[in-house]
């Protein structure tokens, strides 16, 4: 399971997201669509959620459209993860 680091602050400007981590002074300007990816992340959502919650707000008509949609949001989350702003839920951890 995932979720925003604690660490993170982060403010939400309509079509836009703005993050940042202070433990790193890394800071993002996410536009809209990854705004809305961090919004899901930051309630809960896990990556499967957020990919069919997509496909389905952008309509995806085949499954090329749906692996392109996948394929771009673990991307993404990846790469918040690389910097810090995401990683192991909580509950995730203390399973472990």
């Amino acid at each position: 399971m995932l979720s925003v680091n604690p660490e993170v602050v982060w403010v939400d400007n309509d079509d836009e997201v703005r993050i940042y981590h202070p433990g790193t002074g890394e800071f993002q300007t996410l536009n809209a669509t990854a705004a809305r990816i961090w919004r899901k992340l930051a309630n809960g959502a896990q990556i499967d959620d957020v990919v069919r919650d997509l496909a389905t707000e952008f309509d995806a008509q085949d499954e090329h459209d749906r692996r392109q949609i996948d394929r771009d949001v673990r991307e993404f989350v990846s790469e918040l993860g690389q910097l810090g702003m995401l990683g192991p839920s909580r509950t995730a951890e203390a399973g472990r």
